[in-house]
């Protein structure tokens, strides 16, 4: 249950601490006075969208905290579990801050938190039935959701739900596959053309700047003879040359040792010197006789580069890319060559999940039977103490067999009817009912779920709009039965309702110099019978008005 709930600096509330208690907590005040504001921070602590537009003028920040008694909801544990949040103690405390600079902030049990991990935290922890929110009641989406709460089948769909997902994307799979193979032989055969193609080039990686390399050389195999020939004719021409010259010198120097022990050195580099040319002439001889200039060696490297630049045109920069594109066009082969078996596959599974499928939609169908005609008569009794004495709430099932009518919510179709007076031909709500008639419909829905558990708090806002009198008495006494299994808030304006409250708080508002303030105040036993006394007769109170204010009071109890 909600504890506690503080405000600072919400629209006209500068700061309030609000105490709620066990059983029906009743929030009045006069119209304007800011009781809304109450329900706009419940809002932002369970999730709802912040604006800076909350903020009070002249403050730069709106803050509010909630504090939980989980004690018997063990289930918020696991969730804080999940998301690494503290969960020693059996409470929740959530505080959300607003920024006008945009920087909201959220704390879960003193840890900083994200929108995400607050609405998971807090979802269905308060059950929030708003003054306008009893038209959601006309969506099948809501009906079928509040049969399978009373019915205790929530899981259970939503079971099927996930089933029906991994079903359809099999489906989806299935027809990719299928289409692909259809179309698979074309796109086979140009693919095999692209292997072929290239396989058929035999490349090896730096081929291409072999080729480049040797091209090179052919084309200047002219220049190379005649600078080759020119230094071998520098070397030994027939009209002397450098080595004719080395060896005359060489004589010389063997007549200059014999006379001179010193000039050893000038012999021994003249050796080295006519043994390095006649290497350097025999080489260059040798190199001459390798030149080869052949015009068809060089036309057929061009034509080799020719193909290999187309090659790369199509399919790559470079020879290593153009392989890398083979290894990837066999691979996608291999698949298509697989696509009969994967087909197969995907049957396989299909059937499977669909047979799983459908046992689900039977079971759960089969429940929500026997749920629907459990809550058609427990809602129809409770529609009897509300002053619809005539009216009957009834559950229509419908189950479809086409598979591709299914929704995430089931293989049937559910809709609430009612008749609101007797001998009338059952219709669909939004048909039958009016707004007041409506609410009392939510309120006797609420009343037989409230019995089934699971959600925290139930809050009420202005719930018994379009309804007065004995009926508004009634209403009351729903609430307080709502109250004897759940923490119940309620906003009202009647007080025939106010006179049931275990716990009556009061919204006051106030002008304070060029200020609006709005404050909200526990009523003691004494100041919670002039509030009645007020809802009843206006803001004059008068004997007859405390009077009548006790009176119902004690008629509630």
């Amino acid at each position: 249950m909600l504890e506690t709930l503080k405000i600072r600096n919400i629209a006209v509330i500068d700061s309030a601490e609000i105490p709620f208690k066990h059983g029906l907590n009743i929030i009045s005040g006069e119209t304007g006075a800011g009781k809304s504001i109450v329900i706009e921070a419940i809002g932002l602590i369970l999730g709802g969208r912040a604006s800076a537009d909350l903020i009070r003028t002249g403050a730069d920040e709106a803050v509010v905290e909630g504090l939980f008694d989980t004690a018997s909801i063990p289930w918020i544990r696991d969730r804080l579990e999940r998301f690494g949040f503290e969960h020693g103690s059996r409470q929740l405390l959530v505080k959300r801050m607003v920024s006008r600079s945009g920087k909201h902030r959220i704390y879960i049990n003193g840890e900083l938190a994200t929108l995400a991990m607050l609405l998971e935290v807090c979802d269905g922890l308060v059950d929030l039935c708003g003054q306008h929110e009893h038209q959601s009641l006309l969506k099948a989406q809501t009906q079928v959701e509040l049969l399978d709460r009373f019915g205790g089948n929530t899981a259970q769909a939503g079971e099927f739900a996930i089933t029906l997902s991994h079903y359809r994307s099999l489906c989806k799979e299935r027809d990719i596959v299928s289409g692909a193979e259809s179309e698979s032989a074309l796109r086979a055969d140009f693919l095999r053309f692209q292997a072929a193609e290239i396989k058929e080039a035999s490349l090896a990686p730096g081929e291409d700047e072999q080729l480049l390399a040797r091209k090179k050389l052919l084309q200047t195999a002219g220049a190379r003879i005649g600078a080759a020939d020119a230094s071998r004719l520098a070397l030994e021409g027939e009209d002397g040359g450098a080595l004719d010259a080395l060896r005359c010198a060489m004589q010389k120097a063997r007549t200059l040792l014999q006379l001179d022990e010193n000039t050893a050195p000038v012999q021994q580099a003249l050796e080295r010197s006519i043994a390095e040319a006649e290497e350097a002439s025999i080489y260059l001889n040798r190199y001459l006789s390798a030149i080869d200039a052949s015009p068809s060696e060089l036309e057929g490297i061009q034509e080799r580069l020719s193909l290999i630049a187309d090659l790369k045109r199509k399919y790559g920069p470079e020879i290593r890319q153009i392989l890398a594109t083979l290894s990837g066009i066999e691979r996608e082969l291999g698949q298509m060559n697989n696509l009969g078996e994967r087909l197969a596959g995907l049957e396989k599974q299909i059937a499977a999940v669909s047979a799983d499928l459908k046992s689900r939609a039977v079971k759960l169908t089969s429940k929500r039977k026997k749920a629907a005609e459990l809550f058609s008569k427990s809602v129809t009794a409770e529609l009897k103490d509300l002053k619809m004495g005539d009216a009957e709430l009834s559950v229509e099932l419908e189950q479809k067999d086409d598979v591709a009518l299914w929704t995430q919510y089931g293989a049937d179709s559910v809709q609430f009817v009612a008749r609101t007076n007797r001998g009338d031909v059952p219709r669909p709500l939004g048909k039958v009912a009016s707004g007041g008639e409506l609410s009392r419909l939510m309120l006797a829905i609420r009343r037989v779920i409230a019995d089934r558990g699971g959600i925290g708090v139930y809050l009420f806002d202005e719930i018994d709009a379009g309804i007065g009198g004995q009926t508004a008495f009634q209403v009351g006494r729903k609430l307080k039965s709502v109250s004897e299994y759940n923490q119940v808030i309620c906003i009202t304006h009647l007080p025939q309702i106010a006179a049931f409250a275990a716990n009556h708080l009061s919204v006051v508002k106030t002008v304070r110099g060029q200020k609006t303030f709005t404050e909200v105040c526990e009523l003691s036993a004494a100041d919670r019978k002039e509030e009645i006394a007020r809802m009843l007769g206006g803001p004059e109170l008068t004997k007859k008005s405390l009077e009548n204010a006790a009176e119902m009071i004690g008629m509630a109890k």
